[in-house]
């Protein structure tokens, strides 16, 4: 398999349901894979994420980055692992990850920055807005707030109604006082939108393995050749 996009710009994320051949195609033409702790722990409870992360793992070269999507900042919010119980998937799932995902907005932000310290892992600060984008000064203002942290990574995912919605997010990149590796995802659009912040700088964008993550995430199979 083939595909449109650089493979250093392609992360595509897991969720469990993948089989060994499919991880091992999939590494073969993105240098990102996210595995979301929350959306396995839904639809396996009681099954062991460490296990599925040391599979991962043993399986790619892939930069691997581990999340444990807060409730109020995922697609599905009716499904809530309590902030305890993130703090400690972070913690366990340290030793196959090379970045862990937290949210700028969430209670438990200093205590994975202190755990992905402690651990020498890079950390990547997000922010998700189901429905809206907000304007370019918020936007920026929830940049500095996370630049506090000394992230490797922000990243900005909103949802896209309009041109100016798009413009908004891509402005990031002029706009930002300083310099930051920025991920940007216009979520709700189509696929095109998903890739324009690539052309400005964005440091790549998400694909779809098996189950959809967000709003108009594309499936790695959209950009195949």
């Amino acid at each position: 398999m083939r595909n449109l996009i650089e493979p250093e710009k392609i992360a595509v994320v897991l969720t469990g349901n993948e089989n060994k051949k499919t991880v091992r195609e999939i590494s073969k033409v993105a240098c990102w894979i996210e595995l979301r702790i929350d959306c396995f722990c839904e639809k396996f409870p009681g099954r062991n994420f460490c296990e599925w992360a040391k599979i991962i793992r043993n399986l790619t070269d892939a930069k691997i980055i581990g999340t444990v999507r807060w409730h109020r900042e995922r697609q599905n919010s009716d499904f809530i692992i309590s902030d305890k119980e993130r703090i400690e998937i972070y913690q366990a799932i340290s030793e196959y990850v090379d970045f862990f995902d937290i949210e700028i907005k969430s209670k438990i932000l200093e205590k994975v920055v202190k755990i992905a310290r402690q651990n020498k892992k890079r950390l990547i600060l997000s922010y998700h807005n189901f429905k809206k984008t907000p304007s370019c000064g918020k936007l920026i203002s929830i940049c500095d707030e996370a630049n506090h942290f000394n992230p490797d990574i922000i990243k900005l995912a909103t949802t896209v109604k309009t041109k100016k919605d798009l413009f908004n997010l891509v402005s990031i990149f002029v706009l930002r006082k300083r310099k930051f590796d920025v991920v940007i995802v216009p979520m709700g659009a189509g696929i095109l939108e998903r890739i324009v912040p690539i052309a400005f700088g964005s440091l790549f964008t998400y694909f779809a393995a098996e189950q959809k993550t967000a709003p108009g995430q594309p499936s790695l199979k959209d950009i195949a050749l």
